[in-house]
Order: C-alpha cells, then sequence, then structure tokens
C-alpha cells in the first residue's frame, strides 16, 4: 500500500523577522503546495494560528500594520520586575495578535499544529499539538505561551506547569517533522545561517557582537544547521529549506525585535523571492540528475553491446543545502556545512520531550 503523503511546515522562531514566512508562504501557496501539519516555534506559532485562521491573506493583513514596539513595552503594575518575573506585561501584545487569529476555528480546522514550548518547571523543551487541548481556550494559552519571551514577558501557566517560548529549545524542529511521518518537510527558517565574512576584530565590542551574531545563527538553526542531508532529503524524506540571505543575518535587540509596517514589506518580499529561487535552483539540479541518469543509461546500454560489464556508477548528486535562499552543494559551505555533521536521531511519532542530547531517548510530557 502506499505511504499516505503528509507535508509538514515548519515555522522558524525569529521574532520580528518572522514577517519572511509570509512571503515564502506566499509563493508554496501560489504552487498549490499546502500543510497537512505546521510545527510552530516562537514566531512561528503566531503565523501558524494567523495562517490556519484565513491563510496568506490574513497574515499579508497582519504584518502590513503591525508594529511591535509599542505593544512590547507594556508597563505593568505586577509584570515587572519588583512584583513580578518580567519587565513587561504580554496583555497588549497577546490583544493586538488576537485580533487575527480566531481559536475556534483553527481548533476545528484540518491542519494540524504543534507548538515547541519550553517547560520552566520540569526544565525540558515539550512539544504539544491541537490534539492535547481540550478546547480552542487551551489552543490559546498554549499558543501565548509559545511567544512569552523570558525576561519580557512572564510565563504561562497551563496545567499547573510554567511554560515560556521554545525557541530557546529546539527553534527549527526537523527530526520532530520526521517523527510526524512527514513523506514532504517546507522548512521556513527566518534566521539566515549565512554570516558575512569577518576577517578582524576592531574591538572588544566588535568582538562581542560578533559572537552574539554566531550564537544567534546556531541557536535560531540548530534543528537542521548539521543535519545531513543527501540531495535534498533528510531519512529519505524531501526538504526544502527557505530562508533569507546574509543581509538579515546578525543579532541586534532593534533587528530582530522591532518590527513596524515598511520593514515587514521588504521581509516578505524577500520571503517570496527567496522561495522562488530555491525551486528555481531545485528545478536545475533535478534536470541535471536527469541528465546524468539519461547519460549513465546510454554508457551502461553501450557497455552491454560491446559484451562488456558495465561499470557500477554511484549516486553522485551533491549534498543540497541553503545558502541565502538558494540550493547549492553543501560542501561549498565550508566546516558549518550539512555535509560535516554527524546525522541526528530521529525522535519516535509519540514524543513529547524535545532532546537534544541525540544519545538520550525521549520520554513522553
Amino acid at each position: 500500500m502506499a505511504r499516505k503523503q503528509k507535508r509538514v511546515f515548519i515555522l522558524g522562531g525569529g521574532a520580528a523577522l518572522g514577517a519572511h514566512h509570509v512571503g515564502a508562504l506566499k509563493f508554496l501557496d501560489e504552487q498549490g503546495i499546502k500543510p497537512d501539519v505546521i510545527v510552530g516555534s516562537s514566531i512561528g506559532v503566531i503565523n501558524a494560528c494567523c495562517y490556519a485562521s484565513g491563510g496568506v491573506p490574513q497574515l499579508e493583513q497582519a504584518w502590513s500594520e503591525f508594529r511591535s514596539i509599542p505593544r512590547i513595552f507594556s508597563p505593568h503594575l505586577w509584570h515587572n520586575p519588583i512584583f513580578g518575573r518580567s519587565l513587561f506585561s504580554m496583555d497588549r501584545l497577546s490583544g493586538s495578535i488576537e485580533e487575527y487569529i480566531d481559536f475556534p476555528k483553527i481548533f476545528e480546522s484540518r491542519i494540524g499544529l504543534e507548538f515547541i514550548l519550553l517547560n520552566l518547571s520540569r526544565g525540558r523543551g515539550e512539544v504539544y499539538s491541537k490534539r492535547d487541548c481540550a478546547d480552542w481556550r487551551e489552543l490559546r494559552t498554549i499558543s501565548r505561551a509559545g511567544y512569552a519571551i523570558p525576561f519580557l514577558f512572564p510565563p504561562i501557566q497551563f496545567r499547573g506547569d510554567s511554560f515560556v517560548d521554545g525557541g530557546f529549545a529546539w527553534n527549527i524542529p526537523l527530526e520532530h517533522a520526521l517523527g510526524l511521518g512527514a513523506t514532504e518537510i517546507y522548512l521556513l527558517a527566518p534566521i539566515a545561517s549565512q554570516l558575512p565574512y569577518k576577517g578582524r576584530f576592531g574591538s572588544f565590542p566588535d568582538f562581542i557582537q560578533r559572537f552574539l551574531d554566531v550564537m544567534w545563527r546556531t541557536i535560531g538553526n540548530m534543528g537542521y544547521l548539521y543535519a545531513r542531508m543527501e540531495s535534498g532529503r533528510l531519512n529519505g524524506v524531501p526538504v526544502t529549506v527557505i530562508e533569507p540571505g546574509e543581509q538579515y543575518s546578525g543579532f541586534g535587540p532593534l533587528h530582530v525585535f522591532n518590527a513596524y509596517p515598511s520593514k515587514n514589506r521588504n521581509l516578505m518580499e524577500a520571503g517570496y523571492r527567496d522561495a522562488k529561487r530555491v525551486f528555481a535552483a531545485r528545478k536545475r539540479l533535478e534536470e541535471h540528475a536527469r541528465t546524468r541518469g539519461s547519460r549513465a543509461e546510454i554508457g551502461i546500454g553501450a557497455a552491454r553491446r560491446r559484451g562488456r560489464r558495465p561499470v557500477e556508477l554511484r549516486d553522485m548528486r551533491p549534498v543540497v543545502a541553503v545558502d541565502g535562499g538558494a540550493v547549492v552543494p553543501a560542501t561549498a559551505r565550508g566546516a558549518t556545512g550539512a555535509s560535516d555533521a554527524a546525522p541526528l536521531g530521529a525522535p519516535t511519532s509519540g514524543g513529547k520531550v524535545v532532546s537534544l542530547r541525540v544519545t538520550e531517548p525521549r520520554g513522553r510530557s
């Protein structure tokens, strides 16, 4: 029996850079590529809920009007460092976001939703899905936990435990998508995995900034940066990675947290271009592979006609990775490329606990 097709979208975290998701989703939508399941982390949780509420048009409307700073910097009598456990209240941010989200609708929709959360009470990352919620109100609660950035906002209470943004545990949960039984994976990573080359550092602050840039890029892409993908596949499953170029790389508070209409539009346009470029590059690679395969078949046929034993040909197609929205051989990426890393163990489909230690089996939450 043929395996049932299951298309999984991963929407990685990246705060204000999440507008890049919108352009990529728009291009995928135009190609008729729609998700069966969306796995969201941080801003990916918000975009997943908004997409499930009204598709790409809903996302475009939300981001075209959104300004983050007035909603983040929200002083509160109790939610402050003196009386509470955060700098600000999340009420203003949640209220503005949820104007574009219809939780009763997405609770009943066909699209599966999976959120990456960090359970502070138990000290581990956990995955919660729509199926784990008794009703749409619980779905709303875990969605809020998904973007409750530690220190900025207070943790969210759910079933007696305290939860915060899961991007700090597992921002790009590629393994989890495999565990869901995905037959296709579309990974939308708003944090660029490539940084501009920097040969020297002019000062100590310059060195610190570079270190922060590297850590932001590494933590933000941990789930796939070191995954071994051969010919665009991981464990036989096709993976399409769409990410911004290095012009959107690096960490800075205003760069990461400050969203406003003109910046959002630029990121949405970049997401569309990057998705289009990835598909064009993939098409060229597929055509190249078909040409090589045809030539190999012709050579084998000629050898057989001459009575010679055909030489066995190994598949020498390049490992496929993504560099600034373009598909390139991973061997060109140097020490950080996918081809240099050991494969990561895939979780069981029923696993709930996120573990970054390959040797430790996952338990259930």
